[in-house]
């Protein structure tokens, strides 16, 4: 995802941040390993250090609302 926001690949970098959330949040809902039963808070709080610094190098108002609109289905 940063290496696209540094190549100006601002799209790309979205898409990115998007999969991202999205395999957390897959892991959270449906991961059995032991490793899940330690880290119970960890998906959740990495999604939000994904945003946080994907919104450093993105100012668009349109992607930032797409992005906080996926990440909030997180909590439906």
């Amino acid at each position: 995802m940063k290496k696209n926001q540094k190549r100006g690949l601002s799209t790309v970098a979205k898409a990115n941040c998007i999969g991202i959330i999205k395999g957390l949040r897959m892991y959270k809902e449906g991961s059995s390993s032991d490793l899940s039963d330690w880290l119970e808070d960890a998906p959740g709080e990495y999604i939000e250090t994904v945003i946080t610094e994907w919104m450093k190098e993105n100012q668009s108002s349109e992607d930032i609302a797409e992005v906080m609109g996926i990440a909030s289905e997180d909590e439906l």
